[in-house]
């Protein structure tokens, strides 16, 4: 129930759906009571908020704290959030860490990303297969006649990744 109210208020309030007008600080606001409350969502939006400096200032150590939540959550694009972090703060090696557990949750970007670490040698050979493995199998747990239909018909959102 959290998780679905967050979500639209989220477009309202960040993205100016449904004819209001774009609030970030509200946003923000609203990010933070749902993190209290336990959202993953909320920990997710929060920790980019700090990140992309929207309805508040850029604090990266908050985004980092509050990805860091959403991805113990189970949240994968916390994960690869704060992969890209890494990256930008040039720990190449935990970048990848960050990058393989989102890819083994079927992270799509994540695994392309992983594919390049294996081919510039900052990922073992081991790694880059048991991540595929890992990413094969969760592919095949989402799979089903329904998603495989509604995809074909064109339905958005089939494939994203906010758990």
């Amino acid at each position: 129930m959290i998780r679905m109210q967050l979500r639209h208020w989220d477009a309202v309030m960040n993205w100016g759906e449904d004819g209001f007008p774009v609030d970030h600080t509200k946003a923000v606001e609203l990010y933070k009571r749902a993190s209290e409350l336990g959202s993953a969502s909320g920990h997710y939006n929060l920790g980019n908020s700090y990140r992309l400096g929207r309805g508040v200032g850029i604090d990266r150590k908050k985004a980092a704290h509050h990805l860091q939540l959403a991805a113990m959550m189970g949240n994968v694009l916390a994960r690869h959030n704060l992969a890209n972090m890494e990256l930008a703060n040039g720990n190449h090696v935990g970048a990848m860490r960050h990058f393989m557990i989102a890819a083994k949750c079927g992270h799509d970007k994540s695994l392309e990303i992983v594919k390049l670490g294996f081919q510039e040698g900052i990922v073992t050979k081991e790694d880059f297969e048991n991540t595929l493995r890992c990413y094969q199998a969760s592919q095949d747990e989402t799979r089903s006649e329904e998603r495989d239909r509604a995809k074909a018909a064109g339905v958005e959102g089939i494939d994203q990744f906010g758990r």
